[in-house]
């Protein structure tokens, strides 16, 4: 990787919520592994149901996230993670992710995160408790958006 990514991969890592609690030798560790990737404007990041688990966190640009029929779920900037539940359940993608614009993307293989994660007993209870408050997070967010569509739906 060279320079200027790499201090943006740093920060970023150094900052997001899913490398909390991580030591700076841990976080350190990390780095080492991360390619970053650009991409323009409507590449697609990630193909729903493709099979790579790689680990991505969004350092510069943003992230829509589609479902199957194309409608847009979410979108995330500058430090938005994406793929941890691929990495996390080792099963295939469960949407398509597409550039909104030039964006820059740190990736971390999945192969290289799990064998650091055998190797490391802390780093990976802290990587899976981190990735726990992410899920429980967007389920408490879906739980609401079902809650308000139900209850449009009712009124109908």
């Amino acid at each position: 990787m060279h320079t200027e990514a790499n201090v943006i991969v740093q920060e970023a890592l150094r900052s997001n919520y899913l490398f909390r609690g991580l030591t700076d030798a841990q976080t350190s560790e990390l780095l080492e592994l991360v390619q970053d990737r650009a991409f323009e404007g409507g590449d697609v990041i990630i193909r729903q149901f493709d099979k790579n688990r790689d680990l991505m966190i969004v350092l510069d640009g943003g992230a829509r996230i589609k479902t199957f029929s194309g409608e847009t779920l979410s979108e995330v900037g500058a430090g938005g993670v994406l793929g941890e539940i691929s990495l996390l359940d080792e099963q295939p993608r469960s949407a398509t992710v597409v550039s909104v614009g030039k964006s820059l993307v740190a990736v971390i293989p999945s192969a290289k995160i799990h064998a650091l994660m055998d190797r490391d007993c802390d780093l990976k209870a802290q990587l899976l408790y981190n990735i726990g408050r992410l899920l429980c997070q967007r389920l408490r967010v879906a739980t609401v958006q079902l809650d308000g569509a139900l209850t449009t739906a009712a009124l109908i």
